[in-house]
């Protein structure tokens, strides 16, 4: 059969080039403009606490870039980071609202039986702001030194040592289920109701394990009372030099910390995102703010809203096989 070619009406193809042309100016007006009036930028957490922080501290520096105080912060916690997470979901997707979150983002759809957004839908990623290491603690009268050791004592016993989940929704909790699975070792899983009361357990001799951020130990790591046998990432911290990565010591496929990152509702202009992760990753990459999150063991990372799709992708695939698998439950 011949092909049936269809001629466009006379003005057509001209007018289809004015629409595109029109559009493109749009988003690009839409970038200038913005934003007009102060930006809602909700934090799923406390206020006070690391996540807080590190949101004050980039969207601040932000507003100062732009010329205006233009970025108010507003602590939404609760559920794990579902109440605040709901807000901006269901936000007009104008630039107006956004949501500044961290890992627990990919964690909590999967140990809530129900939450009321579509985590793989209802957002638009905007940049990966900054991480940090996990670091596998142990009570120092454990009789071991490395992450070999640890494994081999797993091994050798199964059941008797005891891991601290801080909360079912943190990077930590995961970490330590990832770390059981890989290493295929039977540990008994202890659960906290958040960071400080995991660490006194690990300091009374209750747990034996936690994977924690640096903040929660480092000021016991002195007190000689904790050892640091091994750091998550893809290398060695600068204030533990001499501590190996989970991966140098032989445990691969290893792919779990803490994150905090900038998002917006899902169908976010393409013009605002692009404008804001610019500002973003210019204003972080300031000696100050590097300075500032270092303060916090945090590692500035500032990546383009692609990479941090590609990122919450993965954990998101990563973490359903984990806590589907261990049957880690937040209700």
């Amino acid at each position: 059969m011949m092909p049936i070619f269809v001629a466009s009406p006379p003005g057509a193809t001209r007018g289809l080039m004015y629409a595109a042309l029109s559009f493109l100016m749009g988003q690009s007006a839409l970038a200038l403009d913005y934003p007009q009036r102060p930006v809602r930028v909700v934090v799923p957490v406390a206020a006070g606490g690391g996540t807080d922080i590190i949101a004050r501290l980039t969207m601040g520096r932000m507003g100062e870039r732009m010329g205006q105080q233009a970025f108010v912060v507003d602590n939404r916690a609760g559920a794990g980071g579902v109440l605040g997470n709901e807000i901006v979901a269901q936000a007009r997707a104008d630039g107006y609202t956004l949501l500044f979150t961290y890992a627990a983002h990919t964690i909590v759809p999967f140990i809530y039986r129900k939450v009321p957004y579509d985590v793989y839908h209802d957002f638009t990623p905007i940049s990966l702001a900054g991480q940090q290491p996990l670091l596998l603690a142990i009570h120092s009268a454990l009789a071991v030194n490395t992450t070999q050791e640890l494994i081999a004592l797993a091994k050798a016993k199964p059941g008797s040592l005891n891991v601290a989940l801080a909360t079912p929704s943190s990077s930590g909790a995961l970490a330590a289920e990832l770390f059981k699975i890989l290493t295929h070792t039977e540990m008994t899983s202890v659960p906290f109701k958040g960071g400080a009361p995991a660490i006194n357990a690990l300091l009374g001799g209750q747990v034996q394990l936690i994977f924690t951020t640096p903040p929660t130990v480092l000021p016991f790591l002195k007190t000689g009372r904790v050892k640091i046998i091994a750091t998550s990432g893809g290398r060695r911290v600068g204030y533990l030099p001499d501590v190996p990565t989970l991966f140098e010591a032989g445990v691969k496929d290893f792919e779990t910390a803490p994150w905090q990152g900038l998002l917006g509702p899902a169908h976010l202009p393409a013009a605002v995102v692009t404008l804001l992760y610019t500002q973003l990753s210019s204003a972080l990459k300031m000696p100050d703010m590097i300075e500032k999150f270092g303060a916090s063991g945090t590692d500035v990372v500032a990546s383009t809203p692609q990479a941090f799709a590609q990122r919450i992708e993965r954990e998101l695939t990563q973490n359903k096989k984990v806590i589907e698998s261990v049957g880690m439950r937040a209700d």
